[in-house]
């Protein structure tokens, strides 16, 4: 009976999308919360009778349109309301569109729908021993690992509740540390915990606890850390603290989830009734996939989605970075956008390009309170013709990121080639704005690309990194670096390949908390073949770091009030030799600490020449004296000069920076930045940072 009453709507079903196609009707469909899916989805409100009305899910919508076979625009307009998704939404190749009759999943005018990645808690809740905390039974797996508490995160319960301990090595081990007598104990559900651990001052681990040897002081990990836990030298602080475990529950609004009994423990702050709250978990790790196959000529093709918001998503799964995100595209998707989206309150990131994917867009969204990195477009590294490439991240908003992980970037393109990253704006984040990574040669492997034997040098590797003609320009980023170290606002990493990358007229300030080593623009690891021009710098610790950067050029960048270090050259013996990078026609000003950081400290391989051409650039220390051309410098500089430069007052409504006489007569070009920063806000959000003036501030 089931299965006729199944093949009699089916069949209706096509009767009526038939008829719509022959009279030239509209084809749109509609989803809302008070829908049903066996009803034609052709109005957006139900019928008085209730014989018809919308969908009630994004599934019951795509199967429509994949029937429908569009021939004409689609679009699949969804109310307001929340919808709990429950399963991945996955979009294949048959759910494509074409350039003359795209396919769009969009918000009905006026109205918010919200796609929700996680899970209601049902109840009921009890009260346990402690009279201020709560539980409430849920599953043992998966484990509960982000919960929201009418529409806020909740923190998961932490110790110390500031700040962080400082573990003490077991050898160069990746797994087992030890800790100080009164910090740890053997709780009966260490085996619940977490240690969020940072070996380095860039990077952090969270990884689970496998046990607790209380009389040996001894915590041993189920998964190992990606560096030895303590592994000592430059940015090694070796610092960790523990979460989800009940004996750190002890402030308002703090939760842990046991995972050998699946009992949910939550101390609500004041003003919360858990008998009428909404609790939600994170759980799907992916929201919405389009998965394509480009190798087999299968793609995804002109998808959009429009004004949706996205809440709720659950951490990385199997495979790190790529199960992790609101939003997938991989493995053959091009043409596909994401446009005026709201991703807020994530488990990891908002939006993976992985793999194959070619042409996407993603603009006009905005991503906060996202767990990792808010936009990821990466490749794998390997043989054959480029697989990603030419897609568009601009004009987005991301701000107050990292309320997960603290090593994570606002944008970042690794291994895809073409890609235009401009007009964001990117603030208040922990670690890096905006990041794009090449290949090293310590990195390579015979995995990756079978025809080229070892040793594998950066010479070697070059031709076949796709890390190439990326363009950075028109970017305003602040408050970034709030966190971690060794970083910087825009950071480019390792080998390029063939055909130069740009950073070009983006406008940087305020980049760490009087940090070392946060840097404005930061070239690190051998990086290469990178144009640095138009881009103005301020407030950061260091204003430009070369870390073993060869053939690189850096024109017509203004870099001001620089707490350490104006410019930093530091070569490495992975150089190439000579390293031939040019510094030319650039302003340095008004720093507070060194004007040129040499990084002797560190490393003195100065056969290795740190720059090629170093001339016609302009100093300025308010008069007080600059030795050009000196020490490891010699030679350089040499048409230089220390000068006031007299930046002008800003035309009125222009965001341009003109130097004065003493930088005209060096060539040095006036600065329009009148089109960085975002084009146009997303319409919901009301308190956007403005671009401050460029009246240089003294």
């Amino acid at each position: 009976m089931k299965a006729r009453l199944a093949l009699a709507a089916a069949l209706w079903l096509a009767a009526v999308l038939g008829a719509a196609e022959a009279l030239g009707e509209e084809t749109d469909f509609y989803v809302a919360a008070n829908g049903r899916d066996n009803w034609s989805g052709r109005l957006a409100a139900p019928t008085a009778d209730g014989a018809d009305g919308p969908f009630a899910t994004l599934p019951r919508a795509r199967d429509a349109v994949r029937a429908l076979r569009p021939k004409r625009p689609v679009r699949v307009v969804i109310r307001g309301g929340t919808y709990f998704l429950g399963a991945t939404f996955r979009l294949g190749p048959e759910d494509s569109g074409s350039q003359a009759a795209p396919v769009v999943y969009e918000a009905y005018p006026g109205e918010t729908p919200v796609l929700s990645g996680g899970t209601r808690i049902a109840g009921p809740w009890r009260k346990t021993d402690d009279t201020e905390v709560f539980a409430v039974q849920l599953a043992k797996e998966p484990p509960v690992r982000d919960l929201f508490v009418n529409g806020s995160r909740q923190p998961c319960a932490r110790m110390p509740n500031q700040g962080h301990w400082k573990l003490r090595p077991v050898g160069k081990s990746k797994t087992v540390f030890e800790y100080e007598p009164g910090q740890l104990a053997g709780w009966e559900d260490a085996a619940s915990g977490l240690v969020v651990v940072r070996p380095y001052e860039w990077v952090d681990f969270h990884l689970p606890i496998q046990s607790i040897d209380a009389d040996a002081r001894r915590v041993t990990l189920a998964s190992p850390c990606g560096y030895a836990l303590s592994p000592g030298g430059y940015g090694a602080p070796g610092i960790y603290h523990v979460e989800n475990v009940r004996a750190a529950l002890d402030r308002p609004g703090e939760w842990c989830h046991n995972r050998a009994t699946g009992v949910l423990y939550y101390r609500p702050p004041a003003g919360v009734d858990l008998a009428s709250a909404e609790a939600v978990v994170g759980m799907l790790h992916v929201m919405v996939a389009m998965d394509g196959n480009a190798r087999a000529g299968k793609w995804v093709e002109h998808v959009s989605l429009r004004g949706l918001t996205f809440q709720h998503s659950g951490r990385e799964g199997q495979w790190q970075h790529f199960e992790g995100t609101a939003v997938r595209m991989a493995s053959g998707v091009r043409h596909c956008r994401i446009e005026r989206c709201r991703f807020a309150d994530l488990g990891a990131s908002g939006v993976v390009i992985w793999k194959e994917c070619v042409a996407n867009e993603v603009t006009g969204c905005e991503f906060t309170g996202v767990g990792d990195t808010a936009v990821r477009v990466f490749d794998y590294l390997g043989e054959g013709p480029p697989m990603s490439a030419d897609n568009r991240i601009v004009n987005n908003y991301i701000h107050h990121g990292g309320a997960v992980r603290l090593g994570i970037c606002g944008i970042e393109i690794s291994g895809s080639e073409g890609n235009l990253v401009a007009n964001n704006h990117i603030h208040d984040m922990p670690y890096i704005g905006i990041r794009v990574s090449g290949a090293r040669g310590d990195h390579w492997s015979a995995r990756a690309m079978p025809s080229l034997a070892p040793p594998y040098t950066a010479a070697k590797i070059k031709p076949h990194v796709r890390t190439r003609k990326n363009v950075v320009e028109h970017n305003y980023i602040h408050h970034v670096m709030q966190e971690l170290r060794d970083g910087g606002g825009i950071y480019f990493w390792g080998t390029m390949g063939v055909g130069a990358n740009v950073i070009r007229a983006n406008l940087l300030h305020d980049i760490g908390l009087g940090k070392r080593a946060a840097i404005g623009i930061y070239l690190d690891d051998s990086c290469d073949d990178v144009l640095v021009r138009d881009n103005v710098v301020w407030g950061a610790d260091i204003g430009l770091h070369l870390h073993g950067s060869p053939r690189n050029t850096i024109e017509n960048n203004v870099f001001a009030h620089c707490a350490n270090v104006d410019i930093s050259i530091q070569p490495e013996a992975y150089n190439l030799a000579p390293m031939d990078t040019i510094v030319r026609r650039n302003i340095f000003a008004f720093g507070a600490g060194e004007v040129f950081g040499t990084g002797e400290g560190w490393n003195k391989c100065w056969d290795r020449r740190p720059v090629g051409e170093m001339d016609h650039n302009l100093y300025w220390r308010g008069g007080k004296p600059v030795a050009l051309g000196a020490g490891n410098l010699k030679g350089k500089d040499a048409h230089s000069v220390v000068a006031d430069p007299a930046f002008a007052p800003p035309d009125p409504g222009r965001y341009v920076l003109p130097p004065g006489p003493a930088a005209g007569e060096l060539g040095i070009q006036p600065i329009d930045l009148t089109r960085t920063g975002l084009l146009a806000p997303p319409p919901w959000c009301k308190d956007v940072p403005q671009r401050p003036t460029l009246r240089m501030p003294r």
